[in-house]
């Protein structure tokens, strides 16, 4: 009897344990939605600057390619910079991690 109600306790005790208190699960909840407001933020403004021709303020330029393009990564999206050095012509494509670079927005 008494290692069936031991076996009971260890079992609650260990089922307690597992879960995360309230508090836990409220700031979790409120660093993700830091996280995703801030590159909200960050996405917005590289894209109006995209927009208007001018670099990415937000972004780590990743990869340098011979002819002046340039692939910047910033928090969940990319700008990638297509430079036409027969037209000396530099243009600003936004998009996100995985999409092609034929599809912008």
């Amino acid at each position: 009897m008494q290692s069936e109600q031991l076996r009971a306790i260890r079992k609650e005790q260990r089922a307690g344990e597992k879960r995360l208190s309230q508090q836990t699960k409220k700031v979790i909840i409120i660093v993700c939605l830091s996280v995703l407001a801030l590159a909200a933020v960050f996405f917005t403004a590289d894209l109006l600057r995209a927009k208007s021709g001018l670099e990415p303020m937000f972004c780590i330029p990743v990869i340098s390619y011979s002819g002046g393009s340039e692939d910047y990564y910033g928090l969940f999206y990319k700008v990638w910079k297509d430079h036409d050095p027969f037209d000396d012509v530099t243009r600003y494509y936004v998009g996100f991690w995985l999409v092609p670079k034929n599809i912008s927005i």
